[in-house]
């Protein structure tokens, strides 16, 4: 979608997610045990955080716009 639009908001989005892949990327390989605690302390928060941004990011988008359609599909 970005690549499409150019749009802030889908920039913003991809680079949370980006975040989320980096901490799977760190940890693959290691114990579950580890992967599991590393997961609680440091993705929990971070997607907790782009639920948030998400529900607050989509109440001010036009609900008829590209980015809304596609967030409410998904």
């Amino acid at each position: 979608m970005h690549q499409a639009t150019q749009s802030p908001i889908a920039l913003e989005a991809l680079d949370r997610i980006g975040r989320l892949y980096a901490i799977e990327a760190e940890i693959r390989g290691r114990p579950p045990g580890e992967r599991a605690e590393v997961r609680k302390a440091r993705a929990g928060p971070e997607l907790k955080a782009l639920h948030d941004w998400m529900q607050s990011t989509l109440t001010t988008l036009p609900k008829k716009g590209s980015l809304a359609l596609v967030a409410c599909t998904n």
